[in-house]
């Protein structure tokens, strides 16, 4: 898998500069796909071309949470009744996306080499994108892990849970197994106390340095806000329903952090500064 994956991965940066970056988490129920989504709308409102490819196959649920209804998913491309470009929809905030399709046979037996040469072709659609969000299937599965050692670089999702805390581990470790030098990062979601949660942090940035020898990214914290389940039910992502919201702050303090932007200090106060401190020790 991991030559495959690195021939892919150079194959997919060949021709045209997309920067792929997979959300995943090592189980389910984390927020990974709400973060997916908000994440890919804060990001086109700082100027980035942004394209979702849901990558949860045949478990797809992006267009449930952008309340749009599909009218093709990946399944037509596979059948050969819509071209890749055809298949691509418009969300919200000049979001494109791509349905995984739901229950889809199609989708759920696909081959490496199938795979393979989707995400290439992809990668290189004729249309104006500069990154790709790549919401992958939860745990740490063959077709999921393929997924995330194609990508540039892959953002674990972690909840404080001690559950969530060591599936994000193990997910951790699967990758590094396969490719050391894969770029991760970490994100802690839901969480109810800042303090915690920055020590979850810090304490899986520790662990992975220790155990595995692996540099991991403290990327940030969403906290937990009753009006993302709101949001969800309406199908409409928090950060369209509230945009000046401190979650959508939240989500565009790391946009800002993975596009290299400056960020306000003023807006976020001492967390801005907190992580600033741990991200450059972590790249120290």
């Amino acid at each position: 898998m991991y030559d495959q994956a690195q021939n892919l991965r150079a194959l997919m940066g060949k021709s045209k500069d997309v920067r792929v970056i997979s959300i995943a988490s090592g189980k389910g129920g984390v927020g990974k796909s709400c973060i997916a989504v908000n994440l890919a709308i804060s990001m086109s409102r700082l100027g980035a071309r942004v394209l979702i490819l849901d990558a949860d196959f045949g478990l797809a649920n992006i267009d449930v949470m952008l309340g749009i209804t599909t009218r093709f998913d990946l399944s037509y491309y596979l059948r050969g009744e819509r071209t890749l470009r055809e298949i691509v929809q418009l969300g919200h905030e000049g979001v494109h996306f791509i349905s995984g399709g739901s229950g889809v046979k199609e989708l759920i037996n696909m081959n490496e080499t199938q795979l393979s040469e989707l995400l290439t072709k992809i990668v290189h659609i004729d249309a104006p994108i500069d990154i790709i969000i790549v919401d992958a299937g939860a745990g740490v599965g063959d077709t999921v892990m393929q997924v995330l050692l194609a990508s540039s670089e892959t953002i674990v999702v972690t909840t404080s849970e001690p559950t969530s805390i060591l599936d994000a581990y193990a997910l951790v470790k699967s990758i590094v197994k396969l490719d050391a030098t894969h770029p991760l990062h970490v994100l802690v979601n839901k969480c109810e106390n800042k303090k915690e949660a920055l020590n979850v942090q810090a304490g899986i940035v520790n662990v992975c340095g220790k155990n595995l020898g692996k540099n991991i990214n403290p990327l940030g914290l969403i906290s937990y806000n009753h009006d993302i389940t709101y949001a969800i039910k309406r199908q409409i992502p928090i950060s369209v329903s509230e945009p000046y919201g401190s979650t959508t702050k939240e989500i565009e303090f790391i946009a800002r952090a993975i596009l290299n932007m400056p960020v306000d200090e003023e807006s976020h106060g001492v967390l801005s500064r907190v992580f600033s401190r741990m991200l450059g020790m972590a790249k120290g």
